[in-house]
């Protein structure tokens, strides 16, 4: 008796590559970006060139007067339509790069599916004792080939409608542009669906909550997200509730525009000093953002990837906002949000990434093998000076406050699966900062961490934070003159930042933060030492962020006697660098 067995053919046929070069559309839209920068600098020079008076006047003159007003303003118009092309044409780049990798993994899937084929084959064609058990095992791996060919199939369909929606998008915001009433118009360059997308309910900019943007976003289309992404880049890169990977593909696409268009303008000597601001933050995030995409996981070897979460460079006078993130927002069991302090601006963003990476490397390596993602997060305005009024009062942290809390809930509100243990660690003023979204805005953390502080704000004690005294925690390095800045027992600070939350007056879980290299108490050099690598203080963070805050090296707090100053008990111990979690040694290393 003959047995049949149906091998399935192998499928599809055919798997083109999507078409078109990245690297050429790049170099299009570097060039889009340098016509729209030529387009600005001759506005910028008719108006300067219109008030002529006590040179020419006359007739003529106000002819010339309202002819380069015109000239002005139509070049300011169409240099906005030429960089809403140029962003178009910088999204459909980066797009074109998802959808080709797409295609690489399903060319390597075919194969492997097309060598279970062969197998297969080769198997029937072997056997020759053909029992019932026999028979139905090769008929379940073929129907389970036939299985794993029609998915195939739907993931190319999927991935070809894809291209399409792409070179439709492209085409759309060209035909946008092509006429010269077009290039004039307030929204020259943006396609149909981005505009028709923008105003349905929960859109960004329309005072939606978080959820509702989340809400809206998941209802669009893959075409609507591209098309919304490389339209309207500042409301999408900057709107909480949107996924992780949206915010960053939108200001890419706008870090992309600042760094050509600006730099055209620096090369014609053209560039403003408020551009020039905006320039040198833009150039200090290309290169933060590079540093968070090349980092390996030194536990996995693989890199978990970058994400320039926030991106305005022209924020606060050019000190600017920026958020980097490494590990993914969106899915990462462990989640945590670095509030930096006094004289942080955009173009140290470099340094606080490598603190981002720290961070995330010293979760890994004393965690419980919990996916981690850390975020730089610099969206409020941060007192620039070390000693001035905006220093030892507390209005920049009030405002700073809200500004966190209200990330923080777009971060919560991003995620489609279980919600993050998330930790909020603020240093320096960022701990006031910080100590204000906990209190007056109900900050959405499940730990909250104090590091360098100069006063917990409008806490009492770690019980009027929103998370619970038993999940707030203080790393203070007794060198740090910083941390003196606080309240303790009858002592209180002028400037009126709020208790020191090292003291058992506040009643937080203090953990040990010394450093081998500590310094004298009349420098700020301890300042800064808290994510240092092979420290104390890096250690105990890293067990918080990965939620295992019971675990961290305690320490005794600092009291009040009250016949004379506050006492810290950490001053006279030894540092050192013998903790589980240095950064170049695995925890079941270390003796």
């Amino acid at each position: 008796m003959s047995v049949t067995i149906e091998v399935p053919a192998s499928q599809p046929a055919t798997l083109p590559e999507p078409p078109g070069d990245a690297a050429q559309c790049d170099t299009l839209a570097e060039t889009l970006y340098t016509a729209a920068a030529r387009c600005e600098e001759f506005g910028e020079e008719a108006t300067q060139l219109r008030n002529l008076t006590g040179y020419w006047w006359g007739v003529a003159y106000d002819a010339y007067v309202v002819a380069s007003g015109k000239a002005a303003t139509e070049h300011a118009a169409m240099a906005g339509t030429v960089r809403r092309v140029g962003r178009a044409v910088t999204s459909y780049a980066d797009t074109l790069r998802d959808l080709t990798s797409t295609h690489d993994t399903l060319v390597e899937r075919k194969a492997g599916l097309d060598e279970r084929r062969t197998t297969l084959i080769a198997d029937i064609n072997a056997t020759t004792e053909a029992t019932p058990e026999v028979v139905a095992a090769l008929r379940e791996r073929a129907t389970d080939l036939r299985t794993d060919y029609a998915t195939l199939v739907a993931d190319h369909d999927t991935l070809q409608r894809r291209v399409r929606e792409n070179e439709d998008l492209l085409r759309q915001a060209f035909q946008a542009a092509d006429t010269l009433a077009e290039g004039l118009s307030a929204d020259g360059g943006v396609p149909d669906a981005a505009r028709d997308a923008m105003h349905q309910p929960g859109a960004p900019g329309t005072g939606a909550a978080p959820a509702q943007v989340r809400d809206w976003w998941e209802h669009l289309t893959d075409a609507e997200r591209e098309a919304v992404i490389a339209a309207y880049p500042s409301l999408i890169g900057s709107a909480d509730g949107l996924p992780a990977d949206a915010r960053d593909q939108a200001n890419r696409v706008l870090l992309d525009d600042d760094l050509a268009r600006l730099g055209a303008k620096e090369a014609d000597g053209t560039i403003s000093a408020d551009e020039r601001k905006v320039l040198a933050n833009a150039d200090a995030t290309r290169k933060a953002v590079e540093k968070a995409d090349g980092f390996v996981d030194p536990t996995t070897g693989e890199k978990p990837g970058g994400t320039l979460w926030l991106y305005d460079p022209a924020a606060f006078d050019g000190d600017g906002r920026v958020a980097v993130g490494v590990g993914d927002l969106d899915t990462a069991d462990d989640v945590s949000v670095q509030v930096p302090g006094i004289k942080s601006e955009m173009d140290d963003v470099g340094g606080y990434t490598d603190e981002a990476i720290r961070l995330y490397e010293s979760a890994r390596y004393n965690g419980d093998g919990s996916s981690v993602a850390t975020l730089f997060w610099l969206g409020y305005n941060t007192p620039e000076g070390a000693v001035d009024l905006d220093t030892i009062t507390t209005g920049r942290a009030e405002d700073g406050g809200q500004r966190l809390a209200d990330a923080v809930e777009g971060l919560r509100a991003s995620r489609s699966g279980d919600p993050a243990h998330l930790t909020v660690i603020g240093h320096s003023y960022g701990s006031t900062t910080t100590s204000y979204a906990a209190v007056d805005h109900g900050l959405a953390a499940d730990d909250v961490v104090l590091i360098g502080s100069p006063g917990a704000g409008p806490a009492d004690t770690a019980a009027d934070f929103s998370v619970g005294a038993d999940h707030v925690y203080d790393g203070r390095n007794s060198r740090d003159a910083v941390a003196f800045f606080g309240d303790e027992g009858w002592y209180h600070n002028p400037g009126g930042l709020g208790v020191d939350p090292s003291s058992e007056d506040f009643g937080a879980h203090r953990f040990e933060a010394e450093s081998v290299d500590r310094g004298s108490i009349r420098n700020f050099d301890d300042h800064s030492r808290y994510y240092d690598h092979e420290s104390e203080s890096l250690y105990n963070l890293g067990k918080i962020v990965d939620g295992h805050g019971d675990q961290v090296n305690g320490a005794a707090q600092s009291y009040d006697p009250w016949w004379r100053w506050a006492v810290d008990p950490e001053k006279d111990r030894d540092p050192t660098t013998n903790v589980p979690g240095r950064s170049d040694t695995r925890a079941d290393d270390v003796p």
